[in-house]
Formats: structure tokens, C-alpha cells, sequence
């Protein structure tokens, strides 16, 4: 027990004199960059991507794209006229007293006007004579803001229950009464945002195509257990809470209700037993006859597209979807219906997210794409959320992002309904986002590669380049001169798996690096892609420029559960995530002993989330590998992580009790040899700090040694100070215990 407060002590010791001298600890024998770069250097606000237009919307009618880009650095709103190549001002919001968010723009059906949010009110602005007017005036944040399609009306949530207001004069019209803490009417609750809406919180509610009717998910918590956050800056502390369910225990509890606002008619549509969650995706067909939903049973094994008639109180099944292992129903989309009823559907019952055509019945017309590749769906990475794949006026092309080319890459594709045939409408190699005008003339098309910032083009629908709207300036300091290569290597049974090599400045092939192994592992998100590192949440170009200037090689690989590559190459870790994971990275390992500048002695670990979990089921179960590692927000117990996420992949607790035991961390603390560096944020409402200090308490009942960082006020994604801490105290971890050794 003495040992283990002497690291902690060591540990905040080494994090200040890391923040006195602006850098990590140092090899004196690694040829160094002259200015060596500091953790809190490189999280300052735009160091690495510098401004760039962001926040894209196209009006419904014409080729006209309204944006985010800063001036001077306040965000301020823009519109492109690609048809004329006109660029102006929409709002330069200033030191407003509302606190306008330029960010939230959206356009009214009509193109016309644009809807934003501020502090105190919402906020109507004229597109051609800028002219602002406030409605629905009121301290409550308003969220899930939608106009109706006739333009005379504005939906939105406030207190979790649903309200409209009238466009012309203001009049308020609230259309639940029973909104509370533990209701919602027409938002959602953490789990659901955090798992099924993949954190792009679109709108849980659909207005008719006619505007007299919505329909929307009611979500009721009660039953779900309560969580505590504790912030530490008031005195005495003061505690706050958030419902979350944990694997196996209670959901909250979903429905789905229509109202009319002509006659105030409301129903509740049936659901069949089964049914456990309703999809944050929400519509109607275009007589307005029918909504539509998706539901999902619990054991996320049959997914079904729903329709509903509310007058003649009427509903069927559309379509259904199976999988013997797990649905990604966080990579599905609401249906994209097309002028004569029929629609598209993404599905991945081939194994790769491909796209079909329906008919209004549920009739399957035909596979419209296909092949090994997939299209690309969850929300980070796409350029407006919510919205995977666009469709020309005429109804005979449909866009979207694609890894036809490679999975490491996202290239803009158009196939053509009627015969599937496909073009490839991007063309240089890296990563584009896509989105089109309504007109269906032009795209707007955000590119990165690996070593580039973030490009903004304005395309022709055929790719044809139109213009640069802007670019991402770069590193606003001097970096290291790191190598990064990508790379095949073959797991252990012949799979190919996709790598990433980065090697110092000044680096030399005669001598012995230690080697830091950046990974994540998990289901749903990609570590290997070309694209720009700073746009990731693993910030890579960070840890990049941190670990290379003290010497070390960074490697990167995406196991078995990772995404990108089609859902046979995720299904190995059901109902035991780890396993497979650990060992595809140790196939990456023994590639990395047969490299003559590499020391297999002294191979450390770095990963966070699913990645800290990683990383000490890798110091437990494969001692002999990893020297040292960080843990940074990992689960170690995932009977304690959420319902959702959780349940997907290892079904519920007493269902697969030997899967949870073996990836309980906790149980098994004694058998680590390493002396890990443990960091969690204090106010992480997604993997909570219990999972940290469940394992420090077993760790310290066996005598075991660790270092632990705690980021105060820091929620699961770092920031800011909390990152700069984060980053400083893993290099210097790594330099004491893996460059010198214990």
C-alpha cells in the first residue's frame, strides 16, 4: 500500500514538472527535435486543424450552402451560392446579448428564412435582408428545433415535453403536459443518445408531410438506475445524477404516440412484447397516411421497419431484419422515401452496410448496391448527422461515403437506383464526407488524408471542382517531422489486418526503439483510416508528435470488432470482447519483432474507453508482452457498463455468465505484473469512475503497484486542461518505466 501512494505521489509530481518545463521526460541519448512540442502546446484550441468551415447546410430549395467559419476568431454564419459562386455574410452574431449559436442554423422549407438558437429565445433569420426576429422567448434550452414542412410552424422540446410555435405571430402551443426528469416527450435520455442516436441528437419526433401531425418517441426512465456525479468546486460537494441503465437491469421504457393539431387526436401505437427499443429515426409517407418507426428487440437480434395509420388506428410490419449474432442498429437509418412511395433502406444482412429498394407494401424491388465495401452510416462520419445517403430530385442517383476503394479511405459514390450501377464521384485517396444541394447539381465535399487538413470543396454532382470554400490552416506550431505508414499485416489465422507504423524525426533504422501500441479495439469506431488525425477522438497527431519526440515508434492496428470492415470481421468478440481483440494485436506484435529497429523487450500500451479496458486485460492477460500501459476511462467490469452497448455484443449478464467473468478486470487485478497509469475523469457519465476505482481497490488489496491520474470535472471525452494533464503524464510515464526502465 506505501508503494502504490509513492507512484500516485511520483505521478502528480512528474504531471507538474511536465507543465514547468512544457515538455515530457527526455532520453538523452534519442536525437531530439530542436523545440520540443508540450502536451499543452498541442491542445490549445485550433493548434493542430487551425479554422475551417464547418456547420453545413443546404437550403431545400436551389444550391445554396450555409456554413460556420470564423472571423477573427468569433463563428460567424455564411452563405455559397454555387450556381454563381456568390459567398456573404448570413449573421455575424458579435457579442450578442442572446448568445446566438451560429452552429445551429437550419433552413425553413421555403429557403427562405433560417431558424437558430439562443440563450433566451429562438431566433428567425431573413436569408435575404438579414433581419432577425425572436420567438418562443423563455430561459429553458429548446432543442430538437424543426420547422414544419409548410413553414408555418416550428417544433422543438423544452423541459422533455414537445412545443410548437406559430411562425407569423408567436403563439405558443404546448402539446405534452407530462415532461419531467425521468419523461421524455419527443428528446432523449443519456442511454439513448449516447448509443442509439450515436450523439448527433437529432429530433426524437417527425412532423406530417401535410404539417398537421407528429409523431414521437416518449421515453419513461423511472425504472432505470441512478448514477451520481460528484463536482468537487462547491462547498460542501454537490452531487448530481444521471439515469443509466447497466447491463441487465431495467430500460427505460419507449413508446411511440401521434397527435393531430387540427383535432388534438393523440394515439399510442401498439407495440408487440418484444419490443425493447425504438430507433431515434422517425417519418411518414407522402400522403401522410402513415408514420413510420424502426423497433428492435433487447437482444438487438430482430429489427423491424414499422408503419402506422393514426385515423385508422392500423399498423403492419414493413420489413424485418435478423442477425444470428447482433444488428448495428446504431449504423441504421431511417428509410429514404422516394416520390412514388417506394424507398431505400441501408441494411447489412449481406455483411456490409448496403443499400435496397422497397416498395411502400414491403415488397423487396432490388439490391442497389453490393459487394465485399460498405457505405458508411454512423454519425461521426458524416458531414450533416443523420443523414448517410442523399437522393437527386429526379429520384435516379443516390449519394453517399463509401470504402468501395479501400476501408482505410471514404470516397464519395453515386449509384443509380434503376440498375445499381456505380461511379465513383470523389477521386483523391484519403477520406471525403459528402452532402448534396437540393437541386442535386452540386456536393459539398470535405477531404483529409493522413498528412492534410481538412479541405472544404464545393463539386459538380459528377465531381467536377467547382471551388475551395475553405481550408483548415494546419498546426499552428512547428512540429516533429514524424514518418507515418500504413501497412498489411496477417493475424494468426491469415486475415489480413490494417496498420499504421510512425516513426521519430531523425529516425534510424540501425538503432533499437521501444514502441507505444496506440489502440482502441472496440466495436464501432476505426483507428486506421487516411484521413487527419485532429478530426479523431483518439487524438493521434497528439500522441504522435508526444511519444515519437522521446523516442519511441508508435504502432496502431485494427483487431477483429473494430469498424470499417463489414460486420463478419466484428462478430469474433461476441459474448467475449477481448480475446479476439488481444490477439490480433499480438499477431501485430510478433510483426513487429521481426523488425530489426524494433526492441520487443520494451513494448508499452496506450488506450482509453474501450482502449483502457484493453490495455489492462492485454497487462493481465499477456504479461510477457506488454512492459507497461495506460488505462485511461476503460470499463472493467462491463456488467457495470451500459444496457445498450453492452448487451449488443455480450447479450445480458445471466445469459453469458462466463463471457462477463472473463472480461471482468477486476476479479482477476492479482494477475498483473505491470504497474499501470490509470486516468478517469471525475464527472465521466459514460464509463463511470467506479470501474477505476473498483480496480485500484483490488489492486491495492493485493499489493499491487499503479499510478493514478483523476481529471477533475472532465466528462468521458478529455479536454482542454484535463487532456494536456492526460498527455503529459502518459509521456512521462512511458519515458521513466518503459525508455529507462523501472
Amino acid at each position: 500500500m506505501k508503494r502504490n501512494i509513492q507512484l500516485y505521489w511520483l505521478s502528480v509530481l512528474s504531471l507538474a514538472f511536465t507543465f514547468l518545463a512544457g515538455c515530457g521526460g527526455q532520453d538523452q541519448t534519442t536525437p531530439l527535435p530542436t523545440a520540443k512540442v508540450s502536451a499543452r502546446m498541442l491542445v490549445q484550441a485550433n493548434a493542430l486543424m487551425g479554422p475551417g468551415p464547418s456547420g453545413f447546410g443546404w437550403s431545400p430549395q436551389g444550391a445554396t450552402l450555409a456554413y460556420v467559419d470564423p472571423i477573427d476568431g468569433r463563428d460567424v454564419l455564411w452563405a455559397y451560392d454555387a450556381a454563381t459562386a456568390a459567398r456573404r455574410v448570413l449573421l455575424d452574431p458579435g457579442a450578442n446579448a442572446d448568445q446566438i449559436s451560429v452552429s445551429s442554423a437550419q433552413w425553413s422549407p421555403q429557403g427562405d428564412l433560417l431558424l437558430l438558437s439562443g440563450g433566451s429565445a429562438l431566433w428567425l433569420l431573413d436569408a435575404k435582408t438579414g433581419a432577425m426576429k425572436s420567438v418562443a422567448a423563455g430561459s429553458s434550452a429548446k432543442t430538437g428545433l424543426m420547422f414544419s414542412p409548410d413553414g408555418t410552424r416550428i417544433a422543438f422540446a423544452q423541459d422533455n415535453d414537445l412545443y410548437t410555435v406559430r411562425v407569423s405571430d408567436g403563439v405558443l402551443v404546448r402539446l405534452t403536459t407530462d415532461g419531467s426528469g425521468t419523461v421524455f416527450n419527443g428528446t432523449l435520455d443519456w442511454v439513448y443518445n449516447e448509443e442509439l442516436a450515436t450523439r448527433s441528437a437529432q429530433p426524437a419526433y417527425a412532423w406530417s408531410p401535410d404539417s398537421k401531425s407528429l409523431v414521437y418517441l416518449r421515453l419513461d426512465e423511472t425504472a432505470v438506475q441512478n448514477h451520481p456525479i460528484t463536482d468537487f468546486r462547491t462547498t460542501p460537494p454537490t452531487t448530481s445524477y444521471t439515469r443509466y441503465p447497466t447491463a441487465g437491469s431495467p430500460n427505460p421504457k419507449a413508446s411511440v404516440h401521434t397527435i393531430s393539431l387540427e383535432t388534438g387526436k393523440r394515439s399510442a401505437v401498439p407495440l408487440a412484447d418484444d419490443v425493447e427499443y425504438i430507433m431515434p429515426f422517425f417519418g411518414w409517407f407522402p400522403d401522410s397516411q402513415e408514420a413510420f418507426f424502426v423497433t428492435e428487440n433487447r437482444a438487438h437480434s430482430v429489427l423491424k421497419l414499422m408503419a402506422w395509420n393514426p385515423a385508422t388506428a392500423v399498423g403492419r410490419t414493413v420489413l424485418t431484419e435478423t442477425d444470428p449474432f447482433w444488428i448495428n442498429e446504431n449504423s441504421y437509418a431511417a428509410p429514404i422515401i422516394l416520390a412514388d412511395g417506394s424507398f431505400l433502406w441501408l441494411s447489412e444482412r449481406d455483411g456490409y452496410m448496403h443499400l435496397y429498394l422497397y416498395s411502400r407494401q414491403g415488397d423487396l424491388i432490388r439490391q442497389v448496391t453490393k459487394g465485399a465495401w460498405m457505405i458508411d452510416s454512423p454519425a461521426w462520419n458524416l458531414l450533416i448527422p443523420g443523414r448517410p445517403v442523399y437522393v437527386d430530385p429526379a429520384g435516379q442517383y443516390a449519394y453517399f461515403s463509401g470504402t468501395k476503394s479501400s476501408p482505410l479511405e471514404r470516397q464519395i459514390y453515386r449509384a443509380e437506383i434503376a440498375s445499381g450501377k456505380l461511379e465513383q464521384v470523389s477521386q483523391r485517396a484519403g477520406f471525403h464526407l459528402g452532402a448534396l444541394s437540393a437541386d442535386g447539381n452540386y456536393l459539398v465535399d470535405q477531404f483529409s488524408d493522413v498528412s492534410t487538413p481538412p479541405a472544404t470543396w464545393i463539386v459538380k454532382a459528377d465531381g467536377t471542382r467547382v471551388a475551395v470554400l475553405g481550408q483548415s490552416a494546419g498546426p499552428a506550431i512547428t512540429l516533429p517531422q514524424v514518418t507515418r505508414e500504413f501497412l498489411t499485416v496477417k493475424a494468426h489465422d491469415g486475415t489480413d489486418l490494417y496498420a499504421q507504423i510512425v516513426k521519430p524525426e531523425n529516425f534510424n533504422p540501425t538503432k533499437k526503439y521501444p514502441v507505444i501500441i496506440h489502440w482502441y479495439g472496440g466495436p464501432t469506431l476505426q483507428m486506421i483510416s487516411n484521413r487527419y488525425g485532429a478530426t479523431n477522438i483518439f487524438n493521434l497527431i497528439e500522441r504522435d508528435v508526444l511519444y515519437t519526440q522521446e523516442g519511441f515508434i508508435v504502432w496502431r492496428l485494427d483487431n477483429r470488432g473494430s469498424f470499417g470492415r463489414g460486420h463478419a470481421f466484428e462478430t469474433p468478440i461476441c459474448k467475449e470482447m477481448g480475446k479476439s481483440a488481444l490477439d490480433d494485436q499480438i499477431a501485430g506484435v510478433d510483426y513487429l519483432r521481426t523488425l530489426p529497429y524494433v526492441d520487443a523487450s520494451r513494448i508499452g500500451t496506450d488506450g482509453k474507453s474501450f482502449g483502457g479496458f484493453l490495455t489492462l486485460y492485454g497487462l493481465i492477460h499477456a504479461p510477457d508482452i506488454f512492459k507497461v500501459g495506460v488505462a485511461g476511462s476503460g470499463p472493467t467490469d462491463w456488467a457495470s457498463y451500459d444496457t445498450i452497448y453492452t448487451e449488443r455484443y455480450m447479450q445480458k449478464p445471466l445469459e453469458n455468465p462466463a463471457g462477463y467473468a472473463a472480461i471482468n478486470l477486476v476479479t482477476v487485478a492479482n494477475q498483473i505484473k505491470a504497474a499501470p497509469l490509470i486516468i478517469h475523469g471525475l464527472a465521466d457519465r459514460n464509463v463511470h469512475l467506479e470501474n477505476s476505482i473498483n480496480f485500484i481497490q483490488a489492486l491495492e488489496q493485493y499489493g499491487k503497484p499503479f499510478y493514478f491520474v483523476p481529471l477533475p470535472n472532465e466528462d468521458h471525452h478529455y479536454e482542454g486542461d484535463g487532456l494536456a494533464s492526460a498527455l503529459s503524464a502518459s509521456v512521462d510515464y512511458f519515458v521513466q518505466y518503459l525508455m529507462n526502465g523501472p
